[in-house]
């Protein structure tokens, strides 16, 4: 069974209306700790359909193109609820083949000296994972799209133990390999492992709030599905969803030229000046809506039909503030430096709560470190309370890239 076979049936099947994907992925790992150092190597072949039959959506995956064939006809057995297909986008582009992965480097030695060197000797690298890897994608459907791109990601793990006396604080962080540094991420590796070994509580109940980069892009990422859900809340108000000084945008142009349905990839603006800007669509959102895609049709695995989602989603701001600024502005509160739990956000419900570890802050200048605290409310009102955006941006895997910049936010109750 060949790829053109399978164009051959899905047209017997479904005439002008179906779609084939295939994606073959390779990664290298390499796995070091103190006592272990192991190196790994894998592949992933994937293929996909999506067509309509009888007016229904139908969706077949497999890890071959022979399993693909066999699974279309147990897909067309299955009841669906009738749905209109999308308007399929028709172009041609080609990437060349993609050069052999490269091994990850090697930095567990000069990242164990940065975290040892910024902790005082107090926190260790106890382990770092790295994943290195490339997938290339083939899409092609009905109205003669037939598009190909190479993919590439480089991330990582990295495991780290505190000890302080008798007490010790196991952190992992996940970062992308590359951005910021390895003095940046020894930094944050640092604070996040010996930061809650210091016993003290939150000093003060109320203040302002100060936000690291890890910790704005972990708050995004919980609110993200609000850009691609079919029904919006009922707390939220477009012309006010955030403060003035707050804008998202989604762009993942730098990763993809296209999303998994052959949309091409484009910025867009979500949030601008607080408003609602803007909505992120799939081929399938965007015919229900009566909009066009946005270029955001995602597969979180070949296995998924793809769905409307961000790809790259990041906070911005119009005119940002150097991160020096906001922290000389903050009269009286904390700043979070690291997570200590999930950040958990219901949208539905209007609520949130994050756990962090970090420092006091008064007048300016640090007063000692906070080992954790909690703030809890609704996302409105944090939104709206946001007063500062700095130009810091960095980008975290949750999974997807999620970034944001420094964050300040004018009012909190700390518990």
């Amino acid at each position: 069974m060949t790829h053109d076979d399978l164009r051959e049936e899905l047209s017997r099947r479904s005439p002008g209306q179906w779609e084939l994907y295939r994606k073959s992925a390779e990664s290298r790992e390499r796995e070091t700790s103190l006592a272990l150092a192991r190196e790994s190597w894998s592949r992933e072949e994937g293929w996909a359909a999506r067509w309509w039959e009888a007016g229904a959506p139908r969706f077949a995956a497999a890890s071959s193109a022979s399993d693909l064939s066999r699974a279309l006809s147990e897909a067309a057995r299955v009841d669906v609820a009738p749905q209109d297909p999308p308007e399929w986008p028709d172009r041609t582009t080609d990437a060349p083949e993609p050069p052999p992965v490269d091994a990850p480097p090697d930095f567990f030695e000069t990242l164990a000296r940065e975290v040892s060197s910024i902790s005082r000797g107090e926190a260790q690298l106890a382990g770092l994972f790295l994943r290195r890897g490339q997938a290339r994608e083939r899409i092609v459907n009905a109205a003669g799209l037939d598009v190909t791109q190479s993919l590439s990601a480089f991330h990582g793990v990295a495991t780290t133990v505190a000890r302080r006396g008798a007490s010790a604080h196991e952190v992992r962080v996940p970062f992308f390999a590359g951005d910021g540094g390895l003095d940046t991420l020894a930094r944050r590796l640092a604070d996040a492992a010996t930061l809650p070994l210091s016993d003290r509580p939150a000093p003060m109940a109320q203040g302002q709030w100060l936000l690291d980069p890890s910790v704005g892009a972990a708050l995004l990422s919980g609110i993200a599905p609000l850009f691609s859900t079919e029904r919006l809340p009922r707390w939220v108000v477009k012309a006010r969803l955030a403060a003035t000084a707050v804008r998202v945008a989604d762009d993942a142009s730098a990763d993809a030229a296209f999303d998994g349905e052959g949309v091409p990839t484009r910025r867009v603006l979500l949030v601008e000046d607080g408003a609602l800007a803007g909505r992120l669509y799939d081929l399938s959102s965007a015919r229900q809506a009566g909009r066009r895609s946005t270029g955001h049709g995602t597969r979180p695995s070949f296995r998924m039909p793809p769905r409307a989602a961000a790809r790259r989603i990041f906070f911005e701001a119009a005119a940002p503030s150097p991160a020096a600024d906001l922290l000389a502005g903050v009269r009286r509160g904390l700043f979070a430096s690291a997570l200590t739990a999930p950040a958990r956000v219901d949208l539905e419900a209007d609520r949130y709560e994050i756990e962090f570890t970090g420092i006091a802050i008064l007048a300016g200048r640090a007063q000692g470190p906070v080992a954790g605290a909690r703030v809890s409310g609704r996302v409105s009102e944090l939104l709206r309370r946001i007063s500062g955006v700095s130009a810091d941006l960095q980008f975290f895997p949750m999974p997807l890239p999620v970034g944001s910049p420094t964050l300040l936010v004018e009012r909190a109750t700390f518990s």
